[in-house]
């Protein structure tokens, strides 16, 4: 396991995600905190889901490219994969898989980022379309976002607390925000590498009060209130290469590393707390030799951590407290 990184630094910005930060409930982690660790607590394997009926004729569970993932409070989770034009979708409840793949004139071709809200409701973003496509929690077709203002949109985040919808676009180098019913309401940055600015802006959170922004180009993670203003910067240098972050239940952000293929775990003050890492075996990862062991991760509707394999296996992940003698 590499070093912590000193992250809280860079622009004159001193970044403290205390409650004015980007934590909710005002509580703090000091020095005084046990160590901790992070651990797999539950696995979902496609196995454990009643397949689809093509599934079952098939004989094989067919995926190619698992890219991203989302849960919503129905405890359905959702992974984009592109490779076969659909969204699947696990039903953690009752144990149930379909794909989610848009009717003949809405037709998702290669979906990449992905929301849900309260109502079940999925926000899809698609290499082949410049908007967000809505799909209601039965996988009908509602409407679609944004798309006269946005080139290339990537990460998408409802903010069901403001009925808003945040989309960042890698192309314009922008995050631009929407209310529900696609109005769009804001644009935020613009392409650069000065603070408040982005090189192609990847995924991005709201989590309470604050939005933040994986500034992909730029090697950092940006914050800011709602109203836009820039609060702090969070560098993650180039020797880490973040593919998608989330922040759980206790404020701590979890971000998936193309280099390493493992899950890092940050907490409220820029600490590194661990890292959850690939499994390797003879210098190659094991699922897949050309993918990192960890790819999407996301947070569900108990604060808890998702983290998706290759293989479309889901784990839960937590930070638990070292024990000692």
């Amino acid at each position: 396991m590499r070093s912590p990184h000193t992250l809280v630094r860079a622009f004159g910005f001193l970044l403290v995600l205390t409650c004015a930060g980007i934590a909710r409930s005002g509580h703090m982690l000091d020095d005084q905190s046990p160590t901790l660790h992070l651990a797999s607590v539950q696995t979902y394997a496609p196995q454990q889901f009643r397949q689809s009926l093509m599934d079952h004729l098939s004989g094989e569970f067919p995926q190619q490219f698992p890219y991203r993932m989302a849960a919503d409070p129905q405890g359905r989770i959702f992974v984009t994969d592109p490779a076969v034009s659909s969204v699947h979708v696990f039903d953690t409840l009752h144990k149930t898989r379909w794909e989610l793949r848009g009717d003949r004139y809405h037709r998702l071709t290669r979906p990449a980022y992905i929301a849900a809200d309260a109502d079940g409701n999925v926000y899809v973003t698609d290499l082949g379309f410049s908007g967000v496509m809505v799909y209601d929690a039965s996988g009908s077709f509602l409407r679609t976002i944004g798309s006269d203002e946005l080139t290339t949109p990537s990460g998408v985040w409802v903010d069901g607390a403001n009925r808003k919808l945040y989309v960042s676009d890698c192309g314009r180098g922008e995050v631009q925000s929407f209310d529900l019913s696609g109005n769009p309401l804001r644009v935020l940055g613009g392409p650069g590498r000065e603070p408040g600015h982005f090189n192609c802006p990847r995924d991005l959170v709201v989590h309470g009060d604050k939005l933040l922004v994986l500034d992909a180009g730029n090697f950092r993670f940006q914050i800011f209130d709602l109203s836009g203003h820039l609060l702090g910067i969070l560098p993650f240098g180039s020797d880490r290469s973040p593919f998608a972050f989330a922040i759980d239940g206790a404020d701590r952000l979890y971000y998936t590393d193309m280099y390493s293929g493992g899950l890092v775990a940050v907490d409220p003050h820029g600490k590194t707390l661990g890292e959850l890492e690939a499994q390797r075996q003879h210098g190659q990862w094991i699922e897949h030799p050309r993918c990192p062991n960890f790819l999407a991760v996301a947070a569900d509707a108990e604060g808890d951590i998702l983290v998706l394999r290759p293989s479309l296996r889901i784990e839960v992940v937590r930070a638990l407290a070292d024990s000692h003698p």
